[in-house]
């Protein structure tokens, strides 16, 4: 069912209808009728009801490289002018054929409309019959990709992102290419799609392998799709189904590289710098993609038997892949399809955040992509966009704040006793908590955003919120007074109490500017504040920026499907019965609160933030080796800074005996400091001297530190 409008991700090949090309009458725009001649996906052909014939309007045309102009002239030559259009268009359009997404639109209540958008012109092979050939899509691996995570895609079931411009759900690729060879099985690959495709060879079949010998003039490409000639493709199954079997030993063998590429320039921070700590070493990984695969280790050599190993213990690693690192992989690519370039350590430290279930602020200056974050966060998480029925997904809201709220009924809306209904505010999320809240939404997330939180007192509007977001169980919202409910109209819709469950997630983004208010310590007592980090040289951004928004066509952006709720809670650990400390941690933090007692016995370390702490370390993702994608020492550290140094503001007289005043570095010299000297095996404590140095530097210049 099509509501107002519906974009399917999966491209398809169309023939050119030569006889219907005409010019509307209204618009002055060409127009063309386009027979679909590949696989449709199950709900664009049911939409379509059995027509396989679209329209694509000169716009679309224009812009896919098609030269026509709309000339605006006297009505006595119009006639004459689209004429010469319609012809140039037949005699360009009888040799092409054409690759493109479908947009459905319901202009009434009685049609809905099949547009072709984003279009791509293809010469027509030799062999192409008009009347009887049909294509089918293939996926292609990019040649870049790492062997090793190829050979797990096809041997060993493992989820990729590689297969995200092949969206056809109900179609697992009959073959798939790599490295000019096709791989297929004798009954051709099975298959299941769900936040990514993972195929696998049939019970009793083997991966067999055999060189792609098809001219390429006889291949549609279309970003990583290569779209074969039904001819084509029977004869290559043919020789897939008599083929030998190509065990994973022997792919490696062929296609293995003997080191790998470098992957960043030496002047330039790498995409993904995960670092792995140990009782006996450290180790920095670079990674490219999700997978075992695609972790190279620069300092030090895999041996034979390391990867013998990782093979056969396949059955351990397919329990511990969970899909989080393929999720967070995900989060990268659509934000940098967005040309977003985040560091990585952001997107973990702000993924670990929003899985302990407090609240989280995003803070920083205007303008380096707050606000972009939870947006692409909600795509990655597929809470965005429309499902497989044409319905809009309503699992992300993003609420601006207003200066003037001043109470939660400019949130969340107040009881009208004269006209004894309630009414929720304009802002809808009263009305997304209730859908959150119904018990077949249960196993769906929810993600709520407070842009620009601070422009009113979030301890006046959100005070609700604050005392909810404390609690495990038992969450409800207030609408109104219970004793009011029976002379409610309106109360089977709006009842006076409202759940929220662990299914919602609230996010908040800051200003720190001068039209903004200042957190208070109830506000930073709940929440993880997030400060992103900004490229130092703006030569190093812009080499990254370039380097990674090229070669992502807006073909290849396909919409992710929703992480369930269920596989969400798989990556959470948030067991009451652990507090999530090491002995050496809360010998810190026990030594920390000493000091602060001696400053303000009321500035120490709650339990509240102590156990949150925990819980944040407790849900470092890990990758299939069981390796942190965040190094514990550094999550401690980055925990220390988004959870205790933002309370820290004041005069002198209050903060001078922990930080001291100095203005450069080498003077540095200060209770905290020195402990941080101590407590080396729990961390570096890098963020957190820059942190202790900045209000030291505050201190000495305006006698207040913020």
């Amino acid at each position: 069912m099509i509501r107002d409008s519906r974009i399917w991700n999966s491209v398809i090949i169309g023939k050119p209808v030569i006889e219907s090309i005409d010019v509307d009458i209204n618009s002055q725009s060409l127009r063309l009728q386009v027979d679909m001649i590949s696989i449709l996906p199950d709900s664009m052909h049911k939409a379509l009801d059995g027509r396989r014939q679209i329209t694509i309007w000169g716009k679309d045309l224009m812009l896919a490289g098609f030269p026509d102009e709309l000339v605006t002239t006297s009505h006595f030559r119009q006639y004459e002018i689209n004429e010469s259009r319609k012809s140039r268009a037949r005699e360009f359009f009888k040799s092409q054929l054409l690759s493109f997404t479908v947009e459905a639109v319901k202009k009434d209540t009685q049609r809905v409309y099949f547009n072709g958008k984003n279009v791509y012109f293809h010469d027509t092979p030799i062999t192409f019959n008009p009347y009887t050939s049909q294509f089918t899509p293939i996926p292609i691996i990019a040649k870049d990709v790492p062997a090793e995570r190829v050979q797990r895609i096809l041997y060993e079931k493992l989820p990729s992102i590689d297969f995200l411009s092949y969206q056809y759900p109900e179609d697992p690729p009959l073959i798939i290419g790599f490295q000019d060879h096709f791989f297929g099985c004798k009954s051709g690959w099975l298959g299941e799609l769900r936040q990514h495709w993972r195929i696998y060879c049939p019970e009793g079949e083997e991966v067999t392998c055999v060189p792609a010998e098809i001219p390429e003039s006889k291949i549609l490409r279309r970003g990583n799709l290569a779209f074969l000639l039904d001819e084509d493709l029977n004869e290559i199954s043919n020789h897939l189904l008599f083929g030998e079997p190509f065990p994973a030993t022997e792919f490696i063998k062929r296609f293995g590289v003997s080191s790998p590429p470098a992957l960043v320039s030496a002047n330039r921070s790498p995409l993904v710098n995960l670092t792995t700590a140990n009782l006996e070493s450290e180790v920095t990984l670079d990674v490219v993609a999700p997978g075992a695969g695609d972790e190279r280790t620069y300092e030090r050599t895999r041996t034979s038997e390391e990867q013998k190993n990782e093979a056969t213990d396949f059955e351990a690693q397919e329990a511990a892949d969970s899909g989080e690192q393929t999720f967070i992989y995900d989060l990268n690519q659509v934000a940098l399809s967005n040309q977003l370039v985040y560091d990585m350590e952001d997107l973990v430290n702000f993924h670990i955040a929003i899985k302990t279930g407090a609240l989280v602020v995003l803070a920083g200056m205007s303008g380096v992509g707050k606000s972009q974050l939870v947006i692409n966060y909600a795509r990655a998480l597929g809470l965005s966009g429309v499902d497989e029925a044409g319905e809009e997904r309503k699992q992300f809201l993003f609420i601006p704040v207003r200066p003037h709220w001043n109470d939660d009924a400019d949130l969340i809306g107040f009881y009208d006793a004269i006209h004894k209904v309630y009414r929720p505010s304009e802002t809808g999320l009263v009305d997304l908590l209730i859908e959150a809240s119904k018990e077949d939404n249960k196993d769906k997330l929810y993600l709520i955003c407070f842009d620009e939180m601070n422009l009113a007192r979030v301890e006046h509007y959100f005070s609700q919120f604050l005392s909810i977001l404390e609690l495990s169980e038992d969450r409800y919202l207030t609408l109104y007074s219970e004793k009011l409910a029976p002379e409610v109209y309106n109360r089977h819709e709006y009842s006076p109490r409202l759940p929220i469950g662990n299914n919602v997630f609230f996010v908040g983004t800051v200003n720190i500017d001068e039209s903004s208010f200042q957190f208070s310590d109830k506000v930073l007592d709940r929440a993880n504040v997030i400060r992103l980090k900004i490229y130092e040289s703006l030569h190093a951004w812009k080499g990254m920026f370039e380097e990674k928004s090229s070669g992502k066509p807006s073909e290849e952006r396909a919409q992710l499907s929703p992480v369930p709720g269920k596989v969400f809670s798989s990556w959470c650990n948030n067991s009451p019965t652990e507090i999530g400390l090491t002995d050496v941690e809360i010998d810190f933090l026990d030594e920390l609160n000493s000091a602060l007692r001696k400053i303000d016995k009321d500035r120490v370390v709650g339990y509240r933030i102590i156990r949150q702490i925990g819980s944040y370390l407790k849900n470092i993702p890990c990758n299939v080796d069981g390796r942190r994608l965040l190094d514990r020492g550094k999550a401690f550290d980055l925990q220390l800074v988004q959870r205790i140094l933002t309370k820290f503001k004041g005069p002198e007289c209050d903060l001078e005996q922990l930080f001291g005043k100095y203005a450069e570095r080498e003077q540095a010299t200060s209770h905290i400091l020195q402990l941080f000297e101590k407590h080396q095996a729990v961390s570096t404590f890098s963020y957190s001297r820059d942190i202790c140095h900045k209000k030291a530097k505050e201190l000495l210049d305006h006698g207040y530190a913020s």
